[in-house]
């Protein structure tokens, strides 16, 4: 059985560790809004029970998103009331995306794997480098990576912001929050030519030490169902699933900004 308050304990420390830039609070679902970039940041999530009929619930997301500008979607977690999924399916919104939270403990010292022969530099607050590094790395457009540096810069507990180095050469990215017991990772990418190498072990194990040292006993991470080798990569560093959820679209999309592809 999925033990729903440890769901709801990742899920608010996700929502804190990825800020939206505006939340509309609908009977127990939280709409968060960010310009279009990531599914996590301009999604309806559940949050508490809702005794929203889930006709009114659609009509209602439709309306503010696309108020927005933004595409209506809708996270399907282990918190949303039974019957909502299959309302959304029978209304014709599409499943993409499902994905798994993956939990590790931390209750021993972190040991670092992966490449040995890099450097990884953890900072506090997010450099104009690390923006740009990491947009590059992700390879988003201009106006998502003025999005991501809102987002990241508007991130209010402990946060590392990782750059891993060959030489004095970035290729890698990724980011580390750490909030009451546990630490998140998030965003990690690996330049394509320094890929295979063991870097993307090296950063993970790297933000979790670093976690560990602000009291996190736990990591936590979201990975993509189909991406089979990242999942395998998790496993080996000791990551267990904990939940699933995936999202929901309408079926014909409005003109607006879809959100990059990122969990």
């Amino acid at each position: 059985m999925t033990d729903i308050s440890l769901v709801r304990d990742l899920e608010e420390r996700m929502f804190n560790a990825w800020p939206a830039l505006q939340t509309i609070h609908l009977d127990g679902w939280l709409l968060r809004m960010a310009r279009g970039h990531t599914k996590r940041a301009n999604a309806a999530s559940p949050w508490f029970p809702s005794d929203l009929p889930t006709d009114e619930l659609i009509q209602a997301v439709k309306s503010l998103y696309r108020k927005a500008g933004l595409e209506p979607m809708v996270r399907i977690t282990p918190l949303a009331t039974e019957g909502v999924d299959a309302a959304l399916a029978a209304a014709g919104w599409t499943l993409f995306d499902p994905t798994k939270v993956m939990v590790a403990p931390l209750t021993e010292r972190v040991k670092l794997q992966g490449a040995p022969a890099v450097a990884v530099v953890l900072a506090e607050e997010p450099s104009v480098d690390w923006i740009e590094g990491a947009a590059g790395a992700y390879e988003l457009a201009d106006w998502q990576r003025d999005v991501l540096a809102e987002i990241v810069s508007s991130i209010r507990v402990d946060a590392a912001f990782a750059t891993i180095f060959i030489g004095r050469e970035p290729v890698g990215y990724g980011l580390g929050v750490a909030e009451r017991g546990y630490v998140g990772l998030y965003d990690l990418a690996v330049t394509p030519a320094a890929r295979g190498q063991g870097i993307g072990a090296r950063m993970i194990t790297s933000i979790m030490h670093w976690g560990r040292s602000k009291g996190a006993r736990s990591a936590y991470l979201q990975v993509r169902e189909a991406n089979a080798q990242a999942r395998a990569l998790y496993t080996r560093l000791g990551f267990a699933e904990v939940y699933g959820y995936h999202c929901r679209r309408p079926p014909q999309p409005v003109s607006a900004k879809t959100p990059a592809a990122l969990p």
